[in-house]
């Protein structure tokens, strides 16, 4: 009885363990038009997905948002950062969805 509770844990412990490929985008003042979409179409192989916008746009909390409803699982843990001093850029970290971007 006690070898099958440890092999339970185990499987429930184990199950729970994902690894996976990350992505990163970083929209920064220097980026030009388009090169923000050409980094995340790199993207489409990835499970999960590191965003930064600078907050040089008047819009990135806005812009982070649409990137977080486009790009991001909603059903699944989304964590975002807001600028902070010395911290210039909204972050999101999350899980990317799996839609017509991934092959």
């Amino acid at each position: 009885m006690r070898i099958l509770t440890v092999f339970f844990m185990l499987l429930v412990s184990i199950s729970e363990l994902k690894a996976g490929s990350w992505c990163k985008a970083v929209y920064n003042k220097d980026v030009s038009d388009g090169e923000i979409n050409k980094q995340i179409k790199k993207c489409r192989n990835s499970d999960n997905f590191f965003l930064a916008i600078h907050s040089y746009y008047q819009n990135s909390g806005h812009l982070l948002n649409s990137f977080v409803a486009e790009y991001c699982d909603l059903r699944k843990q989304i964590i975002t950062t807001n600028p902070r001093d010395g911290d210039p850029y909204f972050t999101v970290v999350c899980e990317f969805r799996r839609n017509n971007l991934r092959k």
